[in-house]
Parts: structure tokens; C-alpha cells; sequence
């Protein structure tokens, strides 16, 4: 590009915060001006074909977000989602230090909790062994519980 316009915002006549919808709208209006089809064997075709290829590589360059981005420094746009890792990495330190207090207390409760699901299992799967009709039922209605519980489960934690 010309030292001139080296800035692709003012090549393609745009604010620098620009949507890329307007962008693209700016860029198709240029095309419509500049392209050589539209200047084959006027003296200035030289110049329309330099200057379509100065509105593509800016067209190129503000159309990626990373090289936009890039261009314009880490602005306004990239912090957003820095600051959003930031938090998303402030939640996973927090839940790492929760496991890691909750951990003694898990291993010093782990037996009486396989106790205790035990007893329930046992007292489901007795209770449906107390309806009359076939076991296969029964263990139908306990695949049941067991997949209705993971599904609960699930659904909290989404």
C-alpha cells in the first residue's frame, strides 16, 4: 500500500469500529468503483487496478479477526474475552481449591457413603422385588431410577 494509505480503516473508508457487516458493505462498494472489468481501456485502468489491489489487501487484513486484532493492538474488542478467560480461569482455581478441602473429608467418609448407597440399592431393588410380576420388570424399573438420577444429576450441574 502507499505510504498514504497505509491504514486499511481509511482504504476502505471506514471507522475503526466497524462492524464487519459495515466493513464488507464498504468493501463491496469499492469494488463496484474500482474494479478493472469496469475500466478495460480507459487511461486509468493502471490506476483502478492499483487501487482495487490496496482495497483487497486491506479487505483482507480487516476481515480476519486475529489480524485485525493484531492491527489494532489488542484493542477493545480482544478484552472482553481476555478478561472472560480470566474469570473462566478464576472459577477453575476455585473449584481445584474447593476438591482439594473437600478431599480429606471424602476419603474419611468414602466407606459409610458406599454404606449408605448400598442400603438404598438394596432397599429399591427389594422393594421392587416386592411387586408382583416378573424380575425382569424389576430391573427394568431400576434401570429406570438409575437413569432418571444421572439425568438430574446432569442437568444441576449444566
Amino acid at each position: 500500500m502507499p505510504a498514504a494509505e497505509s491504514d486499511p480503516y481509511s482504504v476502505l473508508q471506514v471507522a475503526r469500529s466497524a462492524t464487519q457487516k459495515e466493513i464488507r458493505a464498504a468493501y463491496r462498494s469499492l469494488v463496484d468503483r474500482y474494479h478493472p472489468d469496469r475500466h478495460q481501456g480507459n487511461p486509468l485502468e493502471d490506476l483502478a487496478s492499483a487501487r482495487m489491489a490496496d482495497i483487497n489487501r486491506a479487505y483482507d487484513l480487516l476481515s480476519d479477526p486475529k489480524r485485525r486484532a493484531a492491527l489494532d493492538g489488542g484493542s477493545a474488542q480482544t478484552r472482553p474475552d481476555r478478561a472472560a478467560a480470566q474469570r473462566a480461569m478464576g472459577k477453575r482455581f476455585v473449584k481445584g481449591a474447593a476438591l482439594l478441602l473437600v478431599l480429606p473429608i471424602l476419603f474419611r467418609m468414602a466407606p459409610a457413603g458406599v454404606r449408605a448407597l448400598a442400603i438404598v440399592l438394596r432397599a429399591a431393588i427389594e422393594g421392587l422385588a416386592a411387586l408382583r410380576g416378573p424380575r425382569l420388570a424389576a430391573g427394568v424399573g431400576l434401570v429406570g431410577i438409575v437413569v432418571l438420577v444421572i439425568a438430574i444429576r446432569r442437568r444441576r450441574r449444566g
